[in-house]
This record gives structure tokens, C-alpha cells and sequence, in this order.
């Protein structure tokens, strides 16, 4: 599993004049449940106000609303209009990148700003979208965070996942309904090798394989006849020297951490069987299912679900590992027909 970066700076400058405030909150600990309905209604709300900016550039009565809400509204728009997260995916990539959003003397966003912001925020995930390399190509998610603060601009930061949509595999891994992993050819632990059988082949290695895995079993798809869309998104990852203990009796012996991780790896540390597998899927689960909700300075709501898990490979002169990205989101169910999705 490979993880792509792409960093851009795009600068917009716009004029404000009348205040008017709309509330639309991306709230970190909110314990109620959004209603589904109102929360759609929110989204459109934005929306017709972008449409009106577009359709008449020259009025002067400019809506503010604040940094908080902005985000929460781009991110909502962007995701109900061309996410696809009720989609079975294998392979998942995440890239990320960033870009400037002018703030006005009332520490406050212009809606001018915001429709001229959201069209270069488009352009910018696009790129990172068509840049990766994948089979039968779907996105997925979008998560929009604000950063810091450089003079009167707000850095907005943007997490985007894409993955492969499955097909009739053309490898399939033999897996038990009890999320055991059977015997067979060993899985490499990463760089898209696969498995092997004498020679390599496919592209599903081990940190491909287990994120398959979470994702198929701990991952809520809608009900037929409803779509999910995703508010308030919040993506968690351990900081890069963190390691979490992890012991699960039936495998004991087959790592230390609830992450793969080796320190000075020799031939056959590359390789995870059956064991390892099922060592690692647990360790994995218990990851995003309970440390990584409350790791870190922000906690994950009880009200959020599990939106992917993206497991990537990581290598360097001394050890070899995995890195788990968790994305979670606050989930509204809505008839499938009640909104248009676009692509790419």
C-alpha cells in the first residue's frame, strides 16, 4: 500500500461588505445524532448559496459565516456530491494536500470567497484523484480540516481517499466466516508484492489485505434503497514513533504491537503467514475500534462510524512497519434518489 503526498498553496482574494452569519458547525464532540433530513437540508442550503454568488457576481450583499462552518460545509457539499463511500473497494489510497483561504478583518469567510475556494478546492482533489494509480477508480472520501493561521489566510487541509473498485477477484484469498486466514502462500508485507507461490503475483500484499479485510467487516453499508453520507469527519493515525501492545492468545508470538513492525528485518521477516495475518487483523481491529477513537488531543464521538481503514507499508534502513489511518464520520441515511452524484 503506497501513500502519495502532493502539496499546493493556492491563494484567494476577494472583497466583503453586509454581514449575515448561517450555522452550520463541524463540531468535534457533539453527542446527538444528526437528523438525516436536516443535515441534507444544510448541505443544499450551501449549495443554493454558491449557486447564487455564481449566477450574479456583482451582489453586493456578501454573506459570512465562520471558519468552523465553512469547513464543514465544503466538506459536506464535496462529499455528497462525488463521494461514494457505500462502494466495495480493495485497494485504497490516501493523498493529501493543502490550500489557502482568506479570512476577513471580523475573523469571518466571505460566501464570494468560499465559491471561488470550493471550485480550486475541486480542481485540487481532482488532481490528486486522476495521480493515482488505480484499477476501476472511485473516490471516496474527503476529509477538509483547517490548520493554521498565516496572516489573514487559513491554511485548509485536505485528506482525500480513493480506492479500486472489486470485481471477481482474479486471486481470491481463501478467508473463513470467522475472519480467520487458512494456510497457504504467505503474504508479503508490503510493496504491492502479493503473495507467493514461487514467483510473486497479484498486488494485494499483507497491509492491502488486512485493510480489505477491516473494511469488509467493520465498515456499515446502507440499506438497499439508502445511500450514507458522511458529516463532521475526523481521520486518526498513531504519531509515527508510537507503538501500541497488543496480545491476542490464540497467536501470541506473532508480534508485539497491534501494527506490523520489525526492527533490523532479515528474509523471512518480509513474509506473514496465516498466523501473522490473523495476529495482526486482530491487532488491527482493536486499533481503530478503541485506541485510535480516543488517541490524540481530539476524541472520535460514539456517534461517529467507521468510514476505511487504509493500512500502508513503510520501510527504511532498520525496520519495516505498517501505519494504520482510520477515517470516521458522523452518518445520515437518504434516499438515493434524493441527491445527484457527480465524478472526477
Amino acid at each position: 500500500m503506497k501513500m502519495y503526498r502532493i502539496t499546493t498553496a493556492i491563494v484567494i482574494i476577494a472583497f466583503v461588505s453586509l454581514v449575515t452569519f448561517v450555522s452550520c458547525n463541524k463540531e468535534q464532540t457533539t453527542t446527538a445524532t444528526i437528523q438525516s433530513e436536516a443535515t441534507l437540508d444544510c448541505i443544499m442550503d450551501f449549495k443554493h448559496q454558491l449557486e447564487a454568488v455564481e449566477a450574479d457576481s456583482n451582489e453586493r450583499t456578501v454573506t459570512y459565516m465562520s471558519i468552523a462552518d465553512a469547513v464543514w460545509n465544503v466538506e459536506a457539499l464535496f462529499n455528497i456530491t462525488y463521494a461514494y463511500p457505500d462502494e466495495d473497494y480493495s485497494q485504497v489510497v490516501g493523498c493529501d494536500t493543502s490550500l489557502f483561504l482568506p479570512v476577513c478583518a471580523n475573523d469571518s469567510v466571505s460566501i464570494h470567497d468560499l465559491s471561488v475556494f470550493y471550485g480550486n478546492m475541486f480542481s485540487a482533489v481532482q488532481a490528486l484523484y486522476q495521480a493515482t494509480n488505480l484499477n476501476d477508480k472511485q473516490f471516496l472520501i474527503l476529509d477538509v480540516e483547517a490548520g493554521e493561521r498565516v496572516c489573514e489566510l487559513q491554511v485548509i487541509k485536505l485528506y482525500s481517499i480513493q480506492g479500486s473498485l472489486k470485481g471477481e477477484p482474479q486471486n481470491p484469498y481463501p478467508w473463513q466466516l470467522e475472519d480467520y486466514f487458512e494456510v497457504g502462500s504467505p503474504w508479503y508485507y508490503g510493496e504491492d508484492h502479493g503473495r507467493f507461490d514461487g514467483t510473486f503475483y497479484g498486488e494485494m500484499d499483507a497491509a492491502d489485505t488486512l485493510s480489505n479485510m477491516l473494511n469488509d467487516n467493520l465498515v456499515q453499508k446502507a440499506p438497499n434503497g439508502l445511500s450514507y453520507i458522511y458529516t463532521n469527519i475526523i481521520m486518526k493515525e498513531l504519531d509515527e514513533n508510537d507503538h501500541v501492545e497488543f496480545s491476542y492468545h490464540p497467536y501470541n508470538g506473532c508480534g508485539q504491537f497491534c501494527e506490523f513492525y520489525v526492527s533490523n528485518p532479515s528474509g523471512g521477516d518480509y513474509w506473514l503467514d496465516a498466523d501473522d495475518m490473523n495476529f495482526f487483523y486482530y491487532g488491527e481491529r482493536h486499533l481503530v475500534k478503541n485506541v485510535l477513537r480516543t488517541y490524540g488531543n481530539v476524541s472520535v464521538p460514539s456517534t461517529h462510524n467507521l468510514i476505511n481503514v487504509i493500512i500502508n507499508d513503510h520501510h527504511n534502513m532498520s525496520a519495516i512497519w505498517h501505519h494504520t489511518q482510520a477515517t470516521y464520520g458522523l452518518v445520515s441515511g437518504i434516499g438515493k434518489n434524493e441527491i445527484v452524484k457527480g465524478n472526477l
